[in-house]
């Protein structure tokens, strides 16, 4: 089963190809506010690194967030083109899940700040197979060490090459959805307009 992963949930653009559990290629590019365009010339490029086409690739992975509003929107479409034109199948991977499954831990929380003090979080059993919804949470300070924070971008690459690898990230495949629970900053304004 030969996979490719992008990741453009942050200002890093992450590529990955993995044939099973092993990676066969894998990129780590800052793309600031230049994603949409070195997306598919890089995607390109690892392939033709390893000699494989879009044809080769058997499975699809978008990372779905938390992250970046506009570029995880450009990673999942991307996925979701290259997917639907090869009539294969994409999937969205959370980097909260990408922490979780590196963690070693039996049960944790993952968090990953998104604005102020407001968190996205998931909770954690992998004894009794028990996994939250991501749900969103104010963490306060004394409560901080009760969670594994995520820092995406250039810090989050070599444990998505650890989750590949262990074969676990494959069991928290999600739908090819971006993870929105705050709105953007485009509908908090336009709610104030309606208010006003």
């Amino acid at each position: 089963m030969t996979r490719l992963l992008v990741d453009t949930s942050s200002d890093y653009l992450v590529i990955v190809v993995a044939r099973d559990n092993n990676i066969l290629a894998s990129q780590l590019i800052y793309a600031g506010k230049k994603m949409s365009e070195l997306l598919l010339e890089q995607v390109d490029n690892i392939l033709k690194s390893i000699s494989l086409t879009i044809d080769d690739i058997d499975e699809f992975y978008a990372g779905i967030g938390p992250g970046s509003f506009t570029g995880v929107r450009i990673g999942v479409a991307l996925i979701l083109g290259l997917s639907s034109g090869s009539n294969k199948k994409a999937y969205g991977i959370s980097s909260l899940d990408v922490e979780a499954v590196v963690s070693g831990r039996d049960t944790l929380k993952t968090a990953s700040l998104l604005k102020g003090d407001c968190y996205t979080v998931r909770n954690y059993d992998f004894t009794n197979n028990v996994f939250s919804p991501y749900y969103l949470e104010e963490i306060i300070d004394n409560k901080i060490n009760n969670y594994t924070l995520i820092n995406n971008g250039k810090t989050y690459f070599p444990n998505l090459m650890f989750a590949v690898q262990s074969g676990k990230l494959w069991d928290f495949r999600a739908e090819c959805l971006p993870i929105y629970l705050r709105k953007s900053e485009a509908e908090i304004n336009l709610d104030k307009k309606s208010i006003s």
